[in-house]
C-alpha cells in the first residue's frame, strides 16, 4: 500500500546519509523561510526518522540540519527555543554533530514531553536558536501530515 505523503514532506528511503555515511530512512521539510546566518543563506531541513515504539505506536526521532554552516566559529553548543503550535515553550542546550561540508545537525530528544510525540498532532513547529557570534536565527516550520509522512517511512517493526 503506497501512503500518501502531504506536499510539504520529502521522503528518503536509502539515500546515503551525509552525515553518518549510511543508508537512511527519513522525511524532511524546509522551513517557511530558508534562514540568512552571517550574510549566507543556510539551507535548512527539519529531518524525521524512525525513532522509538511505544504501547505499538511508532515515533519519530526529529533532527535540525543546516546544510553548510560556516563563520560562526566551531560552536558546538548553543541555546535553543522551541515551541509546537501554541503549546509550551522549551528551552535547551544543543549539542551539533558536524559532517561533511560543515553541515551541521542535532537531535530535539533532550526534553520532556517527546518532540517525536507532539509533532504528531501539531501543525507548526518555530525555533530560535542563539548562535551568539552569528546573532539570532528563527524558523518556522510547517509540520502537518507528520504522522503521515513517518508511516511512508515504513519503519522496521
Amino acid at each position: 500500500a503506497h501512503v500518501k505523503v502531504p506536499a510539504n514532506w520529502h521522503v528518503v528511503v536509502g539515500r546515503i546519509d551525509p552525515l553518518s555515511g549510511e543508508s537512511s530512512r527519513m522525511a524532511e521539510t524546509a522551513p517557511k523561510t530558508t534562514p540568512v546566518i552571517n550574510s549566507k543563506t543556510v539551507p535548512t531541513e527539519l529531518v524525521m526518522r524512525c525513532g522509538f515504539k511505544s504501547h505499538g505506536l511508532q515515533y519519530a526521532s526529529l533532527t535540525v540540519r543546516f546544510g553548510s554552516l560556516t563563520g560562526v566559529g566551531h560552536f558546538k553548543k548553543f541555546e535553543t527555543r522551541y515551541r509546537f503550535d501554541e503549546g509550551s515553550i522549551y528551552q535547551f542546550t544543543a549539542t551539533s554533530k558536524i559532517g561533511k561540508n560543515h553541515a551541521r545537525e542535532f537531535l530535539l530528544n533532550q526534553i520532556q514531553p517527546d518532540p517525536g510525540v507532539e509533532i504528531a498532532t501539531a501543525k507548526r513547529l518555530r525555533m530560535e536558536f542563539n548562535f551568539q557570534s552569528a546573532g539570532v536565527t528563527f524558523l518556522d516550520f510547517n509540520v502537518s501530515g507528520a504522522t503521515q509522512a513517518l508511516n511512508a517511512l515504513a519503519c522496521p517493526n
